[in-house]
C-alpha cells in the first residue's frame, strides 16, 4: 500500500508541475522597469480627430493596457513573484521620470478593498508578458480605483490619456479592453445603458480578467475603469450587466490617499490633461 501511495503521489505532483508550467500566463519573476514602453518612441495621439472604429481602438489602444497583479514574494526565491489573481490596468502618463497607470482598487487590494488600508504591491506586464515591479501611489478611500507608478530606466517618449470632460453619455458606444478569463488584451464593445452618480452601467461584455481595464470612447478618451459585473451563477436572471467607476474622479484630489510621491504624480497628470485639453479644439485633435 506505501508503494502504491508513493507512486500515486509522484504522478499528481507531475501531473500538477506540467499544468502549472502549461497554463502559466507570464513568467514569474518580477524585474524592475518597463522596458517595452522605454523603447516606445511615439505613442498614440489622443483624442482622435475622427470617430474610431473597434479595428482603430483595437490596434491604437491595446498597446495602453497592463496586466496588473498583486505581487507576492516566493518562499523558495524570496523574489518578487505575481499572484494567481489578475486584472487589467491602463497607462495614464508616460513622462521622463516614469509610467502612471490606473487600475481597480481590488485587483490589488482584494475584494475587501475598501475596508483597513492595504499594504500589498503589485506587479505589471504588458503585451511582451516581463513582469515589471509597480509602487502603489495612491488609493481611492470610496471608489475603487487605484493608482501605479513604474519607474522609467531609459528613452523619452512622452503620453497623457485624456479623459472626457463632458462626462459620458447614456446611450454612448463604449470600447472596454481587458482579460477576460485569462484571454489576454480583448477588445468588447456596447453602449453605456444606464449612469448613475460615479457609476456606469453597460452593455459591453466583462468577466473575470477585466477588472481594472479602460473603458474608451470612440476617440480614446478613458471614460470609466471597469469594476464588477453580476454573475449568474449568483442571480441567473442575470443578463449582461456590467459597471465600471467614472474616469473623471481623476481629475479631482479629494478622496484619495497618497503615498510616497503619489500626490505630485497625480497633480502631474492632471496638469498635463488640462494642458491637452487646451491645445485640442472641440471634436478632437
Amino acid at each position: 500500500m506505501l508503494a502504491t501511495l508513493l507512486i500515486v503521489s509522484g504522478i499528481l505532483t507531475s501531473v500538477a508541475t506540467v499544468l502549472v508550467f502549461s497554463f502559466a500566463p507570464l513568467p514569474s519573476v518580477a524585474g524592475t522597469g518597463l522596458s517595452e514602453l522605454d523603447e516606445q518612441v511615439a505613442f498614440p495621439n489622443l483624442p482622435a480627430a475622427v470617430p474610431m472604429s473597434a479595428k482603430d481602438v483595437s490596434e491604437k489602444l491595446k498597446p495602453l493596457v497592463a496586466v496588473i497583479s498583486p505581487s507576492r514574494r516566493s518562499w523558495l526565491t524570496h523574489v518578487e513573484m505575481p499572484a494567481a489573481s489578475f486584472g487589467a490596468g491602463t497607462l495614464l502618463q508616460a513622462s521622463a521620470d516614469g509610467y502612471l497607470f490606473i487600475t481597480a482598487r481590488h485587483v490589488v487590494d482584494g475584494a475587501a478593498w475598501n475596508g483597513p488600508k492595504a499594504e500589498s504591491g503589485a506587479l505589471l506586464a504588458m503585451a511582451s508578458g516581463t513582469w515589471g515591479t509597480a509602487e502603489v501611489v495612491a488609493r481611492h478611500k470610496n471608489l475603487d480605483l487605484l493608482l501605479l507608478w513604474v519607474p522609467r530606466e531609459k528613452g523619452n517618449g512622452t503620453f497623457v490619456q485624456p479623459i472626457a470632460k463632458t462626462g459620458p453619455s447614456e446611450g454612448e458606444n463604449v470600447f472596454v479592453i481587458g482579460h477576460p478569463e485569462g484571454l489576454r488584451f480583448t477588445l468588447s464593445t456596447g453602449i453605456i445603458s444606464r449612469l448613475h452618480d460615479s457609476t456606469i452601467q453597460m452593455s459591453a461584455p466583462v468577466s473575470p480578467g477585466n477588472s481594472g481595464g479602460p473603458v474608451f470612447d470612440d476617440r480614446g478618451n478613458l471614460l470609466g475603469i471597469v469594476t464588477s459585473m453580476v454573475d449568474k451563477n449568483g442571480d441567473p436572471n442575470a443578463e449582461n450587466l456590467n459597471f465600471a467607476v467614472r474616469a473623471d474622479a481623476l481629475l479631482v484630489d479629494s478622496g484619495w490617499e497618497f503615498a510616497s510621491f503619489g500626490h505630485r504624480r497625480f497633480t502631474d497628470y492632471v496638469a498635463h490633461d488640462e494642458a491637452l485639453e487646451k491645445l485640442v479644439p472641440a471634436g478632437g485633435q
